[in-house]
């Protein structure tokens, strides 16, 4: 489907294409929940982006997206004032990266569209690219955004955690709310989906996995 929908559709007519990073992601880098140089890792990075500022904040990023017209738009986008982005098309559930190669990671919207019985998949296969006590920042659209409008999954921090737990250590949580009317001109702005409740998750990659609660 993803495969589909890139190599038929122009950029300007994705919803969450936008020329600047994703706010949240700002945020984060200054607040030094990820720090330079990394190497960091920007899973399903769409047309790039978020990992094309990283690199430009000099960080050792790449960015994998499971649809090769993805992966083609991104790079096409790179210049060399956006620093050495490497932009990969891989899966992460089935990824064929080195095992530990990232020292950090970024999630915008990837996590949020798999079905409940791939999310224990997902934080696993992070898991193997990650070190230990690497840091990773996940975002996703709150459940708390009720609006008609945006992606149809909308997740609690439970859904989130829960996948996570045995794997990760979850730090800090933080809610966004939606703070503007969903106007017409909100929906053709360059960063629409940002505007959306959400929340922004970091974690750290346990040393070992935490045993099941008993």
């Amino acid at each position: 489907m993803w495969t589909r929908l890139y190599s038929g559709t122009p950029l300007r007519d994705f919803p969450w294409f936008a020329r600047r990073p994703y706010p949240p992601l700002v945020r984060a880098v200054r607040e030094r929940r990820l720090e330079a140089p990394g190497p960091i890792l920007d899973v399903g990075c769409g047309l790039g982006t978020n990992t094309l500022w990283l690199a430009s904040r000099g960080f050792h990023a790449t960015g994998v997206d499971l649809a090769p017209g993805a992966i083609a738009a991104a790079e096409s986008r790179a210049t060399p004032a956006g620093g050495s982005a490497r932009f990969l098309v891989d899966d992460v559930l089935a990824s064929e990266l080195p095992g530990g190669e990232f020292r950090s990671a970024v999630d915008v919207g990837c996590f949020q569209t798999l079905p409940p019985r791939r999310r224990p998949d997902y934080a696993e296969a992070l898991a193997r690219l990650l070190r230990p006590e690497s840091t990773f920042v996940l975002f996703w659209v709150a459940r708390e955004e009720t609006g008609a409008w945006g992606p149809p999954h909308r997740l609690s921090v439970g859904e989130v955690v829960v996948p996570f737990e045995s794997r990760f250590l979850v730090k800090h949580v933080d809610y966004r709310p939606r703070t503007q009317a969903l106007t017409s001109k909100v929906k053709k702005s360059s960063r629409p989906l940002a505007t959306l409740a959400g929340y922004t998750a970091t974690l750290v990659r346990r040393r070992g996995n935490q045993p099941p609660p008993r």
